[in-house]
């Protein structure tokens, strides 16, 4: 009993000597306006279009023998869905350390684009490591706020959010549509619930023709513009803008566009009523 007893202590000494296996762990993550800048606050927003720098660290790795380490690693940026937002990146981190570097931490980074059409919400990175000499692996999140335009979703192709604004650069639509012969008139809307094809593939287009109150056709366009585009992220909405040039003469009263909407690959159409004055 005596016996087992002192190995049983021997054995208890040696564990507790033991030195502590390492964890691989992704640290000091980071999100600044430039590269390895200056850390952005947590409740931060970037803008649609806006471009934002991603940094991490790797510890806990394993050594060969000769000091080398050899650590893999993903990076992706995705919306609230998992939904990538661009293309990721897959990288290795191989290198020789010296005695100066016991502490040295591999680093990360990674450019993220936010895309032009994009609602607000919470966005991630996330980052998957392996070290491949330790054959263990590590995974994180790291959500960044982005601040974008939240265009109602549909089931059927429709406009939404029909502006008239007084200037091209105005950013404030008229309360009331009023304009004077000589003016320009300015209109922006969006198109919702388009078909999605293969590779986020869309292709709309639309017309317009502007009534005068009897009925009579003041103007017409039957393809005022058109998208046909595959993007990368897949876009929800569309913008649209109109542009006219009210005649010096024309006539003053209560005019009507009619803008008409096409779906070219789900075989959608829509209309939207919209009424302004000459005065």
């Amino acid at each position: 009993m005596k016996i087992l007893a002192a190995a049983a202590v021997a054995a208890q000494m040696m564990l507790l000597g033991a030195p502590a296996e390492k964890n691989l762990v992704i640290v000091q993550t980071a999100f600044s306006q430039s590269e390895d800048g200056p850390a952005i606050a947590h409740d931060d927003q970037f803008q649609p279009g806006e471009t934002l720098f991603f940094r991490c660290q790797v510890q806990g790795y394993k050594k060969s023998e000769k000091d080398e380490i050899n650590i893999t690693y993903q990076v992706q940026a995705t919306d609230s869905h998992d939904v990538p937002l661009l293309l990721g990146e897959n990288g290795v981190v191989k290198s020789v350390l010296s005695p100066e570097d016991k502490n040295w931490m591999p680093k990360i980074r990674y450019t993220v684009i936010v895309p032009s059409l994009v609602d607000s919400g919470e966005y991630q990175v996330v980052v998957k490591v392996k070290d491949e000499l330790g054959g263990t692996s590590a995974e994180t999140r790291a959500v960044f706020l982005v601040k974008g335009r939240d265009v109602a979703p549909s089931d059927t192709l429709v406009v939404r959010n029909f502006r008239f604004f007084r200037g091209e650069s105005d950013n404030q639509p008229l309360r009331v549509a009023a304009y004077r012969p000589g003016d320009q008139l300015w209109a922006r809307f969006d198109m919702v619930g388009y078909k999605i094809g293969e590779k986020n593939l869309f292709d709309i287009e639309y017309g317009l023709v502007v009534y005068r109150a009897d009925g009579s056709v003041a103007y017409s366009q039957e393809q005022a513009a058109s998208a046909k585009e595959a993007p990368f992220y897949p876009q929800h909405y569309q913008p649209g803008e109109l542009n006219l040039n009210m005649p010096k003469d024309i006539a003053t009263g209560e005019y009507t566009i009619v803008l008409t909407v096409r779906d070219n690959l789900g075989q959608q159409r829509c209309e939207t009523r919209e009424n302004f004055s000459i005065e």
